[in-house]
């Protein structure tokens, strides 16, 4: 069996960095709306960047997914990382609503990409100590998902532009995140027979774990699309809204820190459900006039450990959990480009009530599929 691949310690901290900056800007897109509506009028749908942007990074795993050993893997992170720059520079430099649409999806394309292909390098690239180091990596992207918010409401006056631009800057120097490639181009310890033989295909009984997966990441993608935009409407003023929507990013930092620890004995049949009834609270409770700004971090805190919880109890009972990850991947990355479309449609133009209405039955939902994943594993 080979030796198990080792990951650069400058590719390592190039890939925390490049986590950092995609949590900025992904969580900053929610966030910014109230600016581009400001920038480019009115007269656009201006959640359709979020929706452009997740597009983009949908089309970025399938592609990934169906090239396989075709893909040249040792050279996708830098690739990857120059697409996610020049998207960004796209947005910055976009004299018109269609062309920033369009480089949302170029720079969704070069987040997806990264997003899948470094977190297969961090969970082959340091043996025993993978499933720390993964779980590292995307809290880094959970800071950067803190922070997004704040940078948008800091720079939202000047030039909402300026934030996209500082991403494609700040991710320039991370080039050595490319070393990342070595560790996804080694061998696997198993070939042959062996391997063949472990090979399955996603049943039907994954069915359940796949639209939980979908319905909950397009859920937290809809939050903190749509957050800011209920507290303008609610009477906050843009810049507040827009600082106040990282309360929730803040909540999902400290419940996949807490909740895990405090749960541990639980099987996920159990803490699965009991996670979405509180995020199903707290976001009923965001319906009260004015208490959205703390009901949404309470949702954060609550709903925090769902997608782990979802991705180690597939893991757990698939026949190949590479294969059902993988899938359960493609299914949220699906829900993040559908769902806040969903909510933006459904949530109108009306009152401060109706966001957070919908938002709650989007989590009703999830929290029914919950309950039926429970019954058909027993």
């Amino acid at each position: 069996m080979p030796a198990a691949p080792v990951m650069a310690r400058s590719a390592a901290v190039s890939a925390f960095c490049v986590f950092l900056v995609l949590g900025v800007l992904t969580a900053s897109l929610g966030a910014s709306l109230p600016y581009l509506r400001e920038r480019f009028g009115a007269e656009h749908e201006v959640g359709r960047v979020v929706s452009a942007y997740n597009l983009g990074a949908l089309a970025a795993t399938v592609c990934i997914g169906l090239l396989g050993r075709r893909l040249n893997v040792r050279a996708a992170p830098p690739v990857l990382l120059a697409v996610f720059a020049a998207g960004a520079a796209g947005m910055a430099a976009s004299p018109g609503w269609t062309a920033y649409l369009g480089c949302a999806a170029v720079t969704g394309i070069g987040y997806g990409g990264l997003a899948l292909t470094l977190n297969t390098a961090f969970a082959r690239g340091f043996a025993g100590n993978s499933v720390v180091m993964v779980n590292r990596l995307n809290a880094v992207f959970g800071i950067g998902a803190m922070l997004g918010p704040l940078a948008a409401g800091a720079v939202g006056h000047t030039d909402i532009r300026l934030l996209a631009l500082a991403a494609a800057v700040c991710a320039l120097p991370c080039f050595l995140v490319g070393r990342a490639g070595a560790v996804l181009a080694a061998p696997e310890g198993e070939s042959g027979a062996g391997a063949s033989g472990r090979r399955g295909r996603i049943g039907l009984q994954l069915l359940p774990f796949l639209l939980v997966g979908l319905v909950y990441a397009g859920m937290e993608t809809s939050i903190g699309t749509w957050q800011s935009t209920q507290l303008v409407r609610d009477g906050w003023s843009t810049q507040a809204a827009t600082t106040a929507a990282s309360g929730f990013w803040a909540g999902m930092a400290v419940g996949r820190l807490v909740l895990p620890q405090l749960t541990k004995r639980l099987p996920g049949r159990t803490t699965l459900p009991g996670y979405l009834a509180a995020g199903l609270g707290a976001l009923a409770l965001a319906a009260v006039p004015h208490l959205a700004v703390v009901a949404y971090p309470l949702a954060g805190l609550a709903l925090a450990p769902v997608l782990p919880t979802l991705i180690a109890w597939v893991s757990g009972v698939a026949e190949v959990p590479q294969q059902a990850t993988s899938v359960l991947t493609l299914c949220c990355m699906l829900g993040n480009a559908v769902v806040p479309a969903v909510v933006g449609a459904l949530s109108g133009s009306d009152g401060a009530t109706v966001i957070p209405l919908v938002l709650a039955g989007t989590c009703l939902l999830c929290l029914g599929l919950a309950v039926w994943l429970r019954a058909a594993r027993r």
